[in-house]
């Protein structure tokens, strides 16, 4: 989008601060008369299991629509919620106003639209990485987080906790796993997630980037909103 439109995005927000870590910012139940986007902090979307445990489905940075695929998907019987992993700040956009403002301007409509596939293919991607061995699980991830926070990032500000409720393991596999890169070169030995070789740890994933930018495919693609 132009930074024309980027603007008229911003002046329809409503702005919140003071979220803290651990609060729910949006879920599926309250959040379908408006639009949420994250402005500052780091969020990821998670539901509960019946036992408690919970399932990180996806990471959500600065700029990011939060729970999108309920908005589109407004009949989804799953109640995920997205919860903030440090203090952020967000805004809110009514959708009735967003909904006329894509009418007049499809490309923000399209930009709607590419950033529900993008959340799209990070949930295939998980289903995909469901019977790799461990490390390669853990290394994916990270490659995942280092093309979200741009090239220039190499501390990825999770913990191993949040790997392991993302990647579906136990957390006593996952800090094998971080141990293992860490032999292997590949991690730092600093208590935080800190990638030293960026190269090696895309071979142990096998990593492809391609699911998180379909903008080869819908750049042939026409959209239009009907009123």
């Amino acid at each position: 989008m132009s930074n024309g439109h980027l603007e008229a995005i911003r002046n329809l927000m409503k702005v919140r601060g003071g979220i803290c870590r651990g609060e729910i910012i949006a879920d599926t139940v309250r959040s379908s008369k408006h639009f949420t986007v994250l402005l500052e902090g780091l969020a990821c979307m998670t539901t509960r299991h019946e036992d408690g445990a919970r399932q990180i489905y996806a990471f959500h940075h600065p700029g990011d629509f939060l729970g999108l695929h309920g908005l589109l998907h407004p009949k989804s019987t799953e109640h995920i919620e997205v919860e903030a992993l440090s203090n952020c700040s967000i805004g809110t956009i009514d959708r009735d106003i967003l909904e006329q403002t894509m009418q007049r301007h499809p490309v923000v409509g399209r930009a709607l639209w590419r950033a529900s596939m993008i959340e799209a293919s990070i949930f295939r991607q998980r289903l995909v990485m469901a019977r790799w061995p461990a490390v390669q699980r853990v290394a994916h991830l990270l490659c995942e987080q280092l093309f979200r926070l741009g090239p220039d990032n190499r501390v990825i500000p999770l913990n191993q906790i949040e790997v392991a409720d993302t990647v579906g393991l136990s957390i006593v596999h996952t800090n094998r796993s971080f141990q293992d890169l860490r032999r292997l070169g590949v991690l730092s030995e600093k208590r935080c997630i800190e990638v030293v070789d960026t190269k090696r740890l895309k071979e142990i994933a096998v990593f492809d980037s391609r699911y998180l930018d379909p903008s080869e495919f819908l750049s042939r693609w026409d959209l239009h909103i009907e009123g």
